[in-house]
């Protein structure tokens, strides 16, 4: 028995290592999205926010590992999993990269081959891992235990680290969950015959773990594939790298003035980071930089000499400016502390100073996270102002400059905004300065309210953003999920937006700028009250038709139609004109029957409107109607029959005779339409 069992699953094996071969080398796939039910999955999970790449740009891929005992799969049969790790997945079932042009053929994986070079050597072993996982592929096909994906091309570029990347988790508890990250590149020809601006894709992730020795289920070291879901967007008007804004990891000065020094004494100093996710961060370094902010120029605040300088404002006394951290809880907030001396020559202004943040999210990750943030400082130094007079002074209310924010262009994805659908709205804001620099700025989103209700919810949870520096004249683009409430009238509703930041010489400045936002409301009908009368004419005859149409939505139903179209009767339409909100539209027909019904008649009707825009729509419904043929035809058809001669019955009871058939004609033609009149009651009733 055990003999069979196992020729059987080799035998699945092969035949799922041989249908995944001829796949991948007599059928090239073309590329189209995979979107992969993660409801199956056990261990890796897409992230809480739908992910999404630009062509041909970096993008980090999130992904949240853990377990619940219930969901997926593959559930372990212990409280705990042991020596877990994360990779990309290298099998090579999944990682279909060929193209879709005439005569095709696969591409092989560039790290085939080993090699004495470190890296290589890694990916060709992470290539020989993949096709060891794709054994396991095959005989879970043959039990049927697979994923639903469609074959859609990997979508991002295949290096020499992109499977080499691993994340350590050490040991993971049931109901323990957290992030990991990947970075990786999406591919410039990801969405080339996909035929859309974007599409989904089924990214393949391989876990390792080990399940204790236990009594009800497997263990030992195992492994599973299993998949997150990605959106890649064509790159559009996003610039490289992208502008997109993203909520930044850390809140930088918060409940701090801006720290002031001079070359007469030695500047002691520190900036206040706060962890804004809810989750610990691990391994935390600050890295102060030795030249200013990019694209940031130092904002003077004296008349200075032609031998001041405006470069990095300190003397370079340590051989780095690293500050570390081991863990960082959530809203916790750290200050690195930094002793400098400044330079003699360093102008007197207000200097952006460049730091770099790096962080894990796992105490064993391999991967760290990188992050830009800008800090001012304030430098007096009145031995190189052009007067010695002239020393920099506190600015009251009045005399400040400060940097001015606008909303340069705004837009919706989608264009249209329906009351109850979600939506995007994209604010292009731009610093109007010409000179003046902003950072640390906030944006708050406040919405119109209708009866005590906000009009619009922002999605997620949170209504603002932050935004680390923006410099004089440049924009920088928001985007916000948010979604209209349903019950509201169409028209234009209004989104406040406040916001906060500083500039050189004035610190939280406070501006509310504002956006209108039309919404609409679909529209909505139904019909009311069918009467036919009557229920069954003959050809040549009339019956008349009435219902109301009901406008059950907020908007009004213009140029309100009703048409009626079946093989039996002459068509026919009549015009309703426009329904209010609330209100009833009644539509009364003659409808002439041309052909006796061959079918159980039904008489398609067609309700046409218009929106305000002149947009037209439709909706379906039916009537019954018979239309039966007429009595004359029945005589004409007699009287043209051949005349045969009667016999002695036919002679004698020819009057009685002919009596009886006309009666019963009549008795059929009544029970049909008895009986059609009460189909059509109950099927009214059921409705």
């Amino acid at each position: 028995m055990l003999s069979q069992i196992f020729h059987k699953s080799i035998a699945s094996i092969a035949a799922g290592l041989a249908a995944a071969v001829m796949l991948s080398t007599l059928m090239p796939v073309s590329v189209r999205a995979s979107y992969v039910d993660t409801n199956l999955n056990t261990f890796i999970h897409d992230a809480e926010d739908l992910q999404v790449g630009y062509v041909g740009q970096d993008m980090q891929l999130h992904v949240r590992i853990g377990y619940n005992g219930v969901n997926g799969l593959y559930n372990p049969a212990t409280d705990e999993i042991n020596n877990v790790r994360v990779r990309l997945s290298n099998d090579q079932n999944y990682l279909t990269i060929t193209d879709s042009s005439p005569n095709a053929s696969p591409k092989n994986n560039p790290y085939k081959e080993d090699s004495e070079d470190d890296s290589e050597a890694a990916a060709h072993d992470a290539y020989n891992e993949g096709w060891k996982n794709g054994i396991q592929r095959a005989y879970n096909a043959s039990i049927g235990l697979t994923y639903p994906v469609d074959g859609g091309k990997y979508p991002f570029e295949v290096n020499n680290s992109i499977f080499t990347q691993e994340q350590n988790l050490g040991t993971l508890k049931k109901g323990q969950y957290t992030e990991a990250v990947f970075n990786v590149t999406v591919r410039s020809d990801a969405l080339q015959d996909a035929g859309s601006s974007g599409s989904y894709f089924g990214i393949p992730f391989t876990i390792w773990y080990d399940v204790p020795a236990n009594s009800t289920g497997a263990s030992g070291h195992l492994l599973k594939t299993e998949f997150v879901n990605v959106y890649i967007a064509a790159a559009g008007d996003v610039t490289v790298p992208s502008a997109t804004v993203k909520d930044k990891t850390f809140a930088i000065g918060e409940n701090q003035s801006t720290p002031k020094g001079s070359p007469a004494s030695v500047m002691e100093f520190g900036v206040n980071l706060r962890n804004q996710k809810s989750q610990p961060l691990y391994d935390v370094n600050v890295h102060l930089n030795t030249v200013l902010a990019k694209d940031l120029d130092v904002q003077k605040t004296a008349n200075s000499k032609s031998s001041a300088t405006t470069d990095f404002p300190f003397n370079i006394n340590e051989a780095n400016y690293d500050r570390h951290f081991d863990v960082i809880q959530p809203d916790e907030t750290f200050a690195p502390p930094y002793s400098m001396s400044v330079k003699k020559t360093a102008a007197a202004g207000y200097y952006p100073l460049s730091y770099t943040v790096t962080y894990k999210q796992t105490p064993t990750a391999t991967v760290s996270i990188s992050e830009d943030y800008t800090f001012y400082v304030n430098i007096t130094n009145p031995a190189m102002t052009e007067t010695e007079t002239e020393t920099y002074r506190e600015f009251n209310e009045n005399d400040r400059t400060k940097a001015r924010i606008v909303v340069d262009s705004y837009h919706t994805e989608p264009e249209k905004v329906y009351a109850g659908q979600p939506f995007t709205l994209v604010l292009n804001m731009k610093n109007a300065s010409s000179s003046i620099s902003a950072s640390n700025l906030l944006f708050t989103m406040e919405s119109e309210k209708v009866s005590d209700s906000a009009v619009f919810a922002m999605q997620g949870g949170t209504s603002s953003i932050a935004v680390d520096s923006l410099a004089a004249g440049a924009s920088t683009e928001l985007k916000i999920g948010m979604q209209a409430a349903s019950g509201v009238d169409p028209r234009s509703y209004s989104l406040k937006i406040h916001e906060k930041y500083d500039s050189p010489e004035f610190k939280n400045a406070a501006e509310d700028v504002e956006v209108d936002i039309n919404v609409l409301q679909n529209a909505r009908l139904s019909v009311s009250n069918f009467d036919v009368m009557p229920a069954s004419i003959e050809v040549g005859n009339e019956a008349d038709v009435m219902f109301g149409i009901n406008n059950t939505g907020k908007v009004t139903l213009y140029n309100v139609e009703a048409s009626f179209a079946a093989d039996s009767i002459k068509s026919a339409s009549t015009y309703v004109g426009n329904i209010k909100p609330g209100e009833t539209g009644n539509v009364d027909v003659m409808l002439e029957g041309i052909a006796p019904t061959t079918d159980d008649g039904t008489i398609a009707v067609t309700i046409t409107y218009e929106d305000v825009d002149g947009n037209p729509s439709s909706q379906a419904e039916s009537v019954n109607l018979m239309v039966t043929e007429a009595m004359d035809n029945f005589q004409n058809e007699a009287m043209e029959m051949p005349e045969e001669k009667p016999s002695f019955i036919i002679k004698k009871y020819k009057v009685p005779l002919l009596i009886g058939v006309c009666g019963l004609i009549a008795a059929g033609f009544g029970m049909h339409h008895f009986r059609k009149k009460k189909k059509n009651e109950a099927e009214d009733e059921t409705i």
